[in-house]
Order: structure tokens, then C-alpha cells, then sequence
């Protein structure tokens, strides 16, 4: 059993807004996936996302095969596949290099357990929880709830 020390308040902390954005857009269109396809200005609207952002971040997530889309009417957005089959780290890391976060938060190139900065022992385990969690943790798995981003 994993216990995670990450909350989503702090994943979300160390997400680039892309990322942030991408997240929420998936999610909602996850939430949406046993109704009909999700209209982009709709996933705008209730996730907060720019319209001009979310349409760069659709496209990206349609090439990446995470949607797939269809135009005109009955026409918009739906996951590519079940929700509970797509990871957290493969929403994300078209958007952001969610990896790097593993780095020595000191910036030291040569950081590791055979030459570690004085930072090392409280940063590794934060940091492999954060990479097992997204290895771990599905769509499937997150709620909508807060997807407004602030003050919404």
C-alpha cells in the first residue's frame, strides 16, 4: 500500500498552468464521458479555462490520442479511452516535463544518493511519491470537484 504525503493542493503547486489547465479539461471531459461528446466552450466554461488556451490544449490532447473529437452537430470532445485506463502522468506530460520535479530542488546537476545536496533525504521521498502517484492515479480516480480553478 502507497501512502501518499502529497496533497492535490500541492500536485496542482507544481504544475505548470498548461498542465493545470490540461488537467482540468480532462477531468471534466472524464466526468462527461458516458453523455454526449463535450462542446470545447462548455469545458471553457465550467473548468475555467481561456477558450483560446483550452482549444491549443484540446488539440495537443487529440494528437496525443488522451481525446478524440468530432465536428458539427452531436460534435466536441470525449476520452479516447475508459477514464480509468489513462494515468495522471500521461495527461500531463505532453504538457509539462512533470518528471523533472525529481530534480534537486537546490539545482545541483549531480545530486543523488552517493553525492547528496543538503536537501537530499526530505526531497527524495517527496519526490518519489509524487512520481508514483501519477504513475498510479487514473482519471478514473479524480473528481470534478474545484475544476472552476480560483474564485470560481
Amino acid at each position: 500500500m502507497i501512502i501518499y504525503i502529497l496533497t492535490w493542493r500541492s500536485i496542482i503547486a507544481v504544475l505548470s498552468m498548461t498542465a493545470q489547465y490540461a488537467l482540468r479539461a480532462l477531468v471534466y471531459v472524464a466526468g462527461k464521458s458516458d453523455e454526449h461528446p463535450v462542446l470545447a466552450r462548455e469545458i471553457a466554461a465550467k473548468t475555467g479555462v481561456p477558450a483560446q488556451y483550452l482549444s491549443h490544449i484540446l488539440r495537443d490532447a487529440v494528437r496525443e490520442g488522451l481525446l478524440e473529437s468530432a465536428r458539427g452537430v452531436g460534435g466536441g470532445f470525449r476520452l479516447a479511452k475508459p477514464a480509468h485506463k489513462i494515468k495522471l502522468i500521461q495527461v500531463l506530460a505532453p504538457f509539462d516535463d512533470v518528471l523533472d520535479r525529481s530534480r534537486c530542488p537546490f539545482g545541483q546537476p549531480r545530486c543523488h544518493d552517493d553525492h547528496p545536496c543538503g536537501f537530499h533525504e526530505f526531497w527524495k521521498p517527496i519526490s518519489r511519491a509524487y512520481r508514483e502517484m501519477l504513475e498510479k492515479v487514473t482519471l478514473g480516480d479524480v473528481g470534478m470537484e474545484g475544476l472552476g480553478g480560483r474564485g470560481r
